[in-house]
């Protein structure tokens, strides 16, 4: 067999089996953008391509931190391409690895998980520099990343030469504050509404306003079929009232909730889910894997009045 790689670009298409060898280029009609690269290996790039936007920025930060653990002989993951994704501008700011390691992990398992169960479709919403379709080698997967062009712009030269180990693994360059715009751009690259998905929201609702998360948790509830499961991180609403959220890379928080959970029941129609209080979640080493303490209570509404929490959400639609 072979992987395939599609790149999608508001309803245009193009399929790439085998050795690339060709210049790409997509149009947004709404936003008058233009993605380009070339796969001609002979090229020669004389300054380090950088991202445009903060939240583009913040992905960058985040591969660093892959990259740091990666290194590590007690590592929870191993994502080697995390390096150059990272470029000079992320090394120069890693995130933190407090929320990094085991996010990415809880995020690993919980794909895992449900690929064991027979989910063969995978949604990266906010993808940023994630590099799971080359290193988890789940061959029946296949991927949608879904992010910013200008993620797109940086990221994809970088991974000209490298072949993901997923059956097949499609770029979707949108915007998630454009209403409507993700989700058909979504399905425009053969995402399949009809077959299970995981989607992977990690470090993306806190950037969006509790108006936007809605609207994404009902395109999500649109698009998925029973057998679904959602995994994100997020923050109470405490977190950032006022306008107190942390500026993070330049991308401000925006959006916390203290009901995750009926917020996934009541938009997307997940009405089967878990939000953990992060205090209840640490890095074991020795174990090489995340602990969750199961005597911890589950961060309801009532726990999350009023208080600054750090949240882990796993919602499913049965």
């Amino acid at each position: 067999g072979h992987t395939t790689i599609v790149a999608i670009f508001r309803h245009k298409s193009l399929t790439f089996s085998g050795t690339l060898a060709v210049s790409v280029a997509f149009v947004c009609p709404r936003t008058a953008c233009v993605m380009g690269y070339s796969s001609d290996a002979n090229s020669v790039v004389e300054a380090e391509q950088r991202v445009e936007t903060p939240h583009s920025y913040t992905s960058r930060m985040c591969a660093a931190s892959r990259w740091i653990e990666s290194r590590r002989s007690d590592s929870l993951f191993n994502e080697p391409l995390a390096y150059k994704l990272a470029g000079n501008e992320g090394r120069a700011q890693p995130m933190g690895e407090w929320i990094m390691v085991p996010r990415t992990r809880v995020g690993d398992d919980v794909l895992r998980e449900y690929y064991d169960r027979g989910v063969r479709q995978l949604v990266l919403l906010g993808s940023g520099m994630d590099a799971r379709a080359f290193r988890l080698g789940l061959s029946e997967l296949r991927v949608f990343e879904v992010d910013q062009q200008t993620t797109f712009d940086v990221k994809e030269p970088l991974l000209r030469e490298e072949q993901p180990t997923v059956a097949a693994r499609s770029v979707v360059a949108t915007e998630f504050t454009q209403r409507g715009c993700w989700g058909e751009d979504l399905e425009a690259s053969g995402f399949q509404p009809l077959a299970p998905t995981v989607w992977l929201l990690e470090g993306l609702l806190m950037y969006l306003s509790l108006d936007d998360t809605e609207a994404l948790m009902r395109e999500i509830g649109r698009l998925s079929a029973p057998g679904s499961v959602a995994f994100h991180d997020g923050c109470s609403a405490s977190y950032v009232q006022g306008g107190r959220g942390p500026v993070v890379g330049g991308a401000k928080f925006l959006g916390g909730s203290d009901d995750y959970a009926e917020m996934w029941a009541t938009y997307a129609g997940f009405r089967h889910s878990y939000v953990r209080n992060f205090e209840s979640i640490r890095v074991d080493r020795k174990k090489r894997e995340v602990a969750i303490d199961p005597n911890y209570p589950e961060a309801t509404a009532a726990e999350c009045y009023g208080r600054q929490i750090v949240l882990f959400v796993t919602a499913e639609k049965e």
